[in-house]
């Protein structure tokens, strides 16, 4: 058995390793598993982060056009605005153009626990050389801009 490291070390199944896929689920479930308990320590689950993240660097005109921009159907981002207008971190109102149409904005009480989760976010890259760190977050950034 010479394709056994030796007792004690750590052994990487290379059934794993030479499969980019089966990496990219082992890394996804590391990732939710390092940052879910320290997130919903804030109180605030993945999708509520998106949102206010989105409302933060996108400033989105309408509640319908921050469900797009999150991928969210209407039904889904009117359940999430509504648990955080609750907690207090967005304000919805009335569009002063289209009295249909609802725009939601951050609160600074919503800047706030957005920069706690941002830094969540930085110490789970923290291990990473910066070098890495940099060119993992530039491909997560291409993939996810052009949807594959």
């Amino acid at each position: 058995m010479e394709n056994w490291p030796a007792e004690g070390s750590t052994r990487f199944p290379r059934g794993v390793t030479e499969r980019p896929a089966l990496l990219l689920v082992k890394v996804a479930n590391e990732v939710m598993a390092s940052a879910e308990d320290p997130l919903a320590a804030l109180g605030l689950s993945g999708r509520q982060y998106m949102v206010l993240a989105v409302l933060a660097a996108d400033a989105p005109p309408s509640q319908l056009e921050l469900a797009s921009l999150c991928n969210l159907l209407p039904a889904q981002i009117v359940a999430v605005v509504d648990e955080l207008e609750r907690r207090g971190f967005v304000a919805r109102r009335r569009s002063e153009t289209d009295r249909r149409r609802s725009v939601v904005t951050l609160t600074e009480a919503g800047r706030e626990i957005l920069e706690q989760a941002d830094d969540l976010g930085l110490r789970l890259l923290d291990e990473i050389e910066d070098t890495s760190r940099a060119a993992l977050i530039e491909a997560l950034s291409r993939s996810y801009n052009t949807g594959g």
